[in-house]
């Protein structure tokens, strides 16, 4: 207690318990919550001259984006700063005797951590968590005036037509794979960053991410992408996925090693097959599914039909989808048409048109709810990072913000950011206090 003796008569009563913990371990207790979860990230940092433990300043960078304006490496050591000494404190900062405070890091210290930092185990570690707030947000039964039930509502709404599935069958996992540009990030050698991601359908949850090579594309990392998802739930659930995964290789591998399905986009990079899709007798087949919905200033008619196949040039397909899209802005008469088709290896009677119908529109999920919320209200595109993996790390500290949020019942990101202006509300919302 020697020690403690020199802190300011201000300060002793935020400093003290630190203190208690670090000589009675040589480790801070990491509280339950946000810290517990992001501790499973591996930390490949070199252990000399570390100061401060990796979850804490992981942790530092999701509560700091989860108030509105802090989307950059600069905000977010801004936002540390202004912290008071409790805050830091509870984030598992050290205590710094010689000043009588707890450390903060800045933004250079925030920058090399985050560059080494693996993209795909930050996922795996963040989901960790956002699946228990998911399930703990389920067994609620919230108020449909609340926030949360308001959430609830919309999700109800969104998955309508999944949920008509007959009593005998339960409902299936579904998810949406995709991948997205950083387009403000660059590589040192001037190539553009891409993140690919695998998202749950029913929540818009970010379930396994990966950082795309430089040299590369998306087709190689398919495979590495799935391995992320656990058995448990992957095992009989839908992976569906746009036409540059209609690959063979990517089909026998959900089903024939991970006993998952699949509903693939088929256009011309699958020539033949494409040719084969369009040349079934379509007008002899009747409209199973047709939806027509106005909004966004435009009415759009959604119309499905599912054939059952034998013999398709490619692996395990059972059915074959054509979806036609016809649009026109409210107040004309000028239609547009578009054809769409896929492929599945579910049956009929596993399957239904209104499941089928529902996954392919729940697929731009990943779209709408991820990548328009990490480009519009956490800017990512205008981050111009180039150290490593940061581009990737700070797009993975986003999807926990938004899960989170969403988790809790916020249905817009960006109102629950303005409304977290109280750096110790933030570490309520994340289970750190």
């Amino acid at each position: 207690m020697l020690v403690a003796s020199s802190c300011p008569v201000a300060v002793v009563p935020v400093c003290a318990p630190l203190l208690a913990q670090s000589l009675a371990a040589s480790e801070p207790v990491v509280p339950d919550g946000l810290l517990q979860a992001l501790a499973q990230v591996p930390d490949s940092r070199d252990p000399r001259g570390r100061r401060y433990r990796l979850a804490t300043l992981l942790a530092i960078g999701v509560c700091a984006m989860t108030t509105a304006g802090h989307n950059s490496l600069v905000a977010i050591g801004e936002w540390a700063r202004r912290c008071d000494q409790q805050v830091l404190a509870d984030l598992g900062c050290p205590f710094d005797p010689m000043t009588g405070r707890m450390r903060c890091p800045n933004e250079k210290t925030l920058r090399d951590a985050y560059g080494k930092v693996d993209p795909a185990e930050l996922t795996r570690a963040g989901y960790t968590r956002l699946a228990v707030l998911a399930r703990q947000s389920a067994d609620r039964a919230p108020s449909a005036r609340t926030p949360e039930g308001l959430a609830e509502r919309e999700q109800r709404r969104a998955h309508h037509a999944a949920e008509r599935t007959p009593p005998s069958r339960a409902r299936r996992r579904v998810f949406a794979g995709d991948g997205k540009c950083l387009r403000g990030a660059k590589r040192p050698d001037g190539s553009q960053v891409y993140v690919f991601s695998a998202v749950r359908h029913q929540d818009a949850l970010t379930v396994a991410a990966r950082e795309v090579g430089a040299k590369t594309n998306e087709i190689p990392e398919f495979q590495p992408l799935m391995e992320q998802i656990p058995d448990e739930e992957l095992e009989d659930a839908v992976v569906t996925l746009d036409a540059l995964h209609a690959q063979r290789e990517h089909a026998r591998y959900l089903v024939e090693e991970r006993g998952a399905h699949y509903l693939l986009s088929v256009k011309g990079n699958q020539k033949n097959l494409a040719r084969q899709l369009k040349s079934l007798p379509w007008k002899q087949i009747p409209v199973l599914h047709r939806t027509s919905e106005s909004g966004h200033g435009r009415e759009e008619i959604r119309e499905l039909q599912v054939a059952s196949v034998n013999g398709l040039l490619f692996p395990h397909a059972r059915q074959v989808v054509r979806i036609r899209r016809r649009r026109r802005p409210l107040g004309t008469k000028k239609w547009s048409e578009e054809i769409v088709y896929a492929v599945t290896d579910l049956t009929a009677e596993q399957a239904s048109p209104e499941e089928i119908a529902a996954w392919a529109r729940g697929h731009w999920t990943i779209e709408n709810s991820v990548h328009w919320v990490r480009d519009v209200t956490f800017g990512e595109d205008a981050r111009t990072i180039r150290t490593r993996n940061t581009p990737a790390v700070m797009a993975g500290l986003g999807d926990i913000v938004r899960g989170t949020l969403r988790a809790l019942g916020w249905v817009n990101a960006a109102s629950a950011r303005r409304a977290h202006t109280d750096p110790t509300a933030v570490l309520r919302l994340h289970g750190i206090t």
